[in-house]
């Protein structure tokens, strides 16, 4: 049986490297594939990810999804200072894991980024939200700058059940937004990193359940908007240098409301000073366990 020549090049793209061209004809990818250069997945096109598959990515490489990156079961990108993944249409990843990387991912306005159960670490910098980012068990080790941030006011950034830490207390920023539409948190720990919140700029923000121990400052609100919507519940913000804090009364922030929280044992655990904080029913003890990263 003779097999169409589109059949023979998507067989011959499984074991060969990809190149920009290649992207547009491989429809699967499975562990023999090597990515150099820059691989961009168009408009239209649906990669799938054979279960449980591990590429090696070249020095400088990057990944452009301007379609569909799918990987249902399993996907490990490995290299050294490569350029990570740039999201501006869809990619939706369970058990992923992604090492050394100059910047995991950066997802654009108008593209969404999904991760279901992963292990990001080895990495140099931040990675950047413009778009729209999910993640559920997801264990983040940054590297010496910043962890996730976002810039524009279309970033949404919603996240559960992960672990996110750096390389020591005090080492750069873990969520830093200077703007942002959404930022959720939940059913999460933050450590080992200079702020674990750094907020200059946001509409709408959710903790719940969230543990924020052993770094330099917890939460620094240094702007927010007056619209939306932003509460802390159920959060513990302890053995920190600072806990929550305003900076000052020239900062302008929208209201806050922090509910059964329990914001103590930090060298200093508030500072208030725009009379925009309601804290209520304050927790008298902490309410997760020390996080472990």
């Amino acid at each position: 049986m003779k097999l169409k020549p589109v059949a023979i090049l998507v067989a011959l793209l499984l074991t060969t490297p990809l190149t920009t061209a290649d992207a547009v004809t491989a429809m699967q990818w499975n562990s023999q594939t090597k990515i150099s250069g820059v691989v961009t997945i168009p408009v239209g096109t649906i990669v799938t990810v054979a279960p449980g598959t591990k590429i090696t990515v070249g020095a400088g490489a990057k990944i452009i999804v301007l379609g569909q990156l799918l990987a249902p079961k399993g996907l490990t990108l490995t290299g050294s200072n490569w350029k990570g993944l740039v999201v501006s249409g869809s990619a939706v990843l369970t058990d992923f894991v992604e090492k050394g990387a100059l910047q995991p991912f950066y997802v654009t306005a108008g593209g969404s980024l999904d991760i279901n159960g992963g292990n990001i670490s080895g990495i140099n910098g931040a990675s950047l939200v413009d778009g729209t980012f999910t993640a559920k068990n997801l264990h983040y080790v940054k590297g010496s700058g910043d962890g996730i941030t976002s810039t524009k006011a279309s970033g949404s950034i919603s996240v559960d059940a992960g672990k996110f830490s750096g390389p020591g207390r005090g080492v750069g920023d873990f969520f830093s937004l200077s703007a942002g539409e959404l930022l959720k948190v939940t059913n999460s720990s933050i450590t080992k990193v200079h702020c674990a919140f750094h907020i200059t700029g946001l509409k709408n923000m959710q903790l719940d359940g969230v543990n924020i121990e052993n770094n330099a400052y917890g939460f620094m609100m240094y702007g927010s908007s007056d619209a939306g919507a932003r509460t802390i519940t159920n959060t513990t913000i302890t053995n920190n240098d600072f806990g929550f804090d305003e900076g000052a009364s020239s900062i302008k922030n929208g209201a806050i409301t922090i509910s059964n929280s329990y914001i103590k044992n930090n060298k200093k655990d508030l500072g208030l000073f725009t009379n925009k904080v309601t804290i209520s029913s304050p927790s008298s003890k902490p309410l997760q366990a020390s996080p472990k990263s």
